[in-house]
Order: C-alpha cells, then structure tokens, then sequence
C-alpha cells in the first residue's frame, strides 16, 4: 500500500515528517472507526462497508516501514500520489468503505484530518518508475498522509517480497527510512 516520496505523514505531536524520514516505533495519529476496528486482513476489510460514521483520533506505532518500487502512481485532487494497491477511506453513495486507490472515483469523498471530507474532482494515473514507502503499524491500522485517511500494509504488503511474516502475523522485515 505503498506511498511516494515527500508524502507528509502526521505524527502524534502533530508535526509532520516525509514518510521517507519516518522510523519503527514513531508514533502517528489514527482513527479508530466504529465498526472497522482492528481489521488488517484486505480480502475482509475490501467487503466492509459503513453506513453510518462514528469514531475517534488515537494515535499508533510504526510497526515497520518497507521501500519498493511502482510503475503507475494515482494522483488524486492534485493532493495525495500514491500507488493503485493503497486503501483510501472513501464516502460513496451514503456508505463508507475502505477502498483501493485504483477503484477510487470521481465524486467519492476521502476523509481528512480535520474530520471533514474532500469531493475526488481529479484522478490522474502517471506510468513512472517512483520509490514508494509501505508503513505498516502497530495497534490501529490507518494513519494520515497528506491530511487523507490511509489504511496501513497487512502484514508486510509490499509487492517486493522483501519481508516475512510470522505465523503471529507480524512483519518480520528491517525498516527503512
């Protein structure tokens, strides 16, 4: 679910560090959603959907952080780059969902850190070869970037290869960054 360099990550203080500049064990502001609690697994998460909007700003360690490489970035309102595999929380028709960037439409609406939420008016896919950075985190499993609501890495989630993942579901990769 990876990220392209210079994507501003939220801290718990709410300073903002490059997500190439994050580390194991920063701890993010995240939002806990009533409902969507605790779920890491994307083949469950990709079939919830909300019909009503409840929950509250938390914050959540890093639990590891992987560099990759991706071919197509989605630019969304000239905002948020990212790659298609990355889950965006979305409002559409009067149900909320986790959904990937790539499934992502104009007139979905994502939710921002000031708990409001932003019309998609612009997607716009670039073919170029850009290091993308993977976080996957500790107890809540979103954080923000750019100010967007994102969903983390389930168990390690790069496309590379480059971790492993524990029977317990813990990423067993080195972070970077």
């Amino acid at each position: 679910m990876p990220l392209i360099e210079g994507t501003l990550i939220l801290l718990k203080d709410r300073t903002t560090k490059k997500v190439e500049d994050i580390k194991i064990n920063d701890e993010l502001v995240t939002f806990e959603i009533e409902g969507l609690e605790n779920i890491q697994n994307m083949d469950i998460l990709k079939d919830k959907e909300l019909t009503e909007f409840n929950g509250e700003f938390k914050e959540s360690k890093i639990k590891n952080i992987w560099l990759d490489v991706s071919s197509k970035i989605y630019k969304i309102n000239d905002s948020l780059s990212l790659d298609g595999s990355h889950y965006l929380f979305i409002r559409r028709d009067d149900k909320y969902i986790w959904s990937k960037t790539e499934d992502c439409k104009e007139g979905d609406s994502l939710f921002k850190i000031d708990n409001s939420w932003e019309k998609i008016t612009k997607i716009e896919i670039i073919e170029t070869e850009q290091n993308v950075y993977n976080v996957q985190m500790n107890k809540i499993f979103n954080y923000f970037a750019n100010d967007y609501l994102v969903h983390n890495g389930a168990p390690c989630g790069a496309s590379c290869g480059s971790c492993g993942t524990s029977e317990d579901g813990s990423g067993s990769g080195s972070g970077s960054g």
